[in-house]
């Protein structure tokens, strides 16, 4: 037989073979169901895109946990503006959203949350000259402050949004960080509120673009809360997830074995 038609049949048989195997692990793949998690694409250094590439802290943490649950469910993290994702989950379109804070009554469709995966600092950066302290004991009739907030946070203390009532401040959602640091840098806003590292790095990382911009420029004048950052999870319980309950269990075990091993 000619050594190149014998090549050909052996090649025939292994694959024959093979088939059986090969479609048991398709199978297998097929069999996991495939979890969606839609995250922040602007929030470094937690969440965050960059040429094409999603990064961040939080980002990290949950990767190394779907590691961990690969046998059981195909994880895709995507990356999405925040607000649109926000709108995802309020449809009950999106399984599972990160990182919010925890919003019960203000976000009901979002339940439950899973473990933190951190805790952030939310901060009031201002002008020179402004101030966020004793806001309620402005004058009445004073021009409002403008404050500059990523679109669909909801980052404001009782104390501020009793000042938003009585329009003693306004509120300006704007895209992300870095558009919030430019306004503030060209005066269009008075003060900006995010977690403070965030905003820290967003201000470094303009100062090449802004010549100009000086990090003093900018005075952090309020702690304005401090919370936790968790994946918040669709309050529904219907047939498009039946995976749910089950999901979270292990993805919460899985986190916490990787924070913990952290620490070490």
């Amino acid at each position: 037989m000619h050594a190149l038609l014998r090549q050909f049949l052996i090649l025939i048989f292994l694959t024959m073979i093979a088939c059986p195997s090969l479609h048991a692990a398709q199978r297998h793949i097929d069999a996991k169901p495939r979890v969606t998690i839609l995250v922040d694409d602007s929030y470094p250094p937690y969440s965050y895109v960059s040429n094409g590439y999603l990064y961040g802290i939080y980002v990290e943490q949950v990767k190394l946990a779907a590691r961990q649950l690969s046998d059981h469910y195909q994880i895709t993290l995507e990356a999405i503006p925040w607000k649109r994702g926000v709108a995802a989950m309020e449809s009950g379109e999106a399984f599972a959203l990160m990182p919010p804070y925890i919003h019960k009554d203000k976000r009901p469709y979002i339940w439950p949350y899973s473990v933190s995966l951190g805790e952030e600092a939310v901060v009031a950066f201002c002008n020179e000259g402004i101030t966020l302290q004793n806001i309620l004991r402005r004058k009445a009739g004073s021009r409002p402050i403008n404050i500059g907030i990523n679109a669909g946070f909801l980052i404001l203390d009782d104390e501020l949004a009793s000042a938003r009532e009585r329009g003693l401040i306004k509120i300006w959602e704007n895209k992300d960080t870095r558009s919030n640091i430019r306004k503030l840098a060209k005066n269009r806003l008075d003060c900006y509120l995010n977690d403070r590292l965030s905003t820290v790095m967003g201000i470094e990382s303009l100062q090449s673009e802004l010549q100009t911009l000086d990090i003093s420029q900018f005075q952090e004048v309020r702690v304005v809360l401090t919370r936790t950052a968790h994946i918040g999870y669709t309050k529904e319980n219907g047939d498009k997830f039946p995976y749910k309950l089950d999901f979270i269990e292990k993805m919460n075990k899985a986190l916490q074995t990787i924070q913990k091993k952290s620490e070490r």
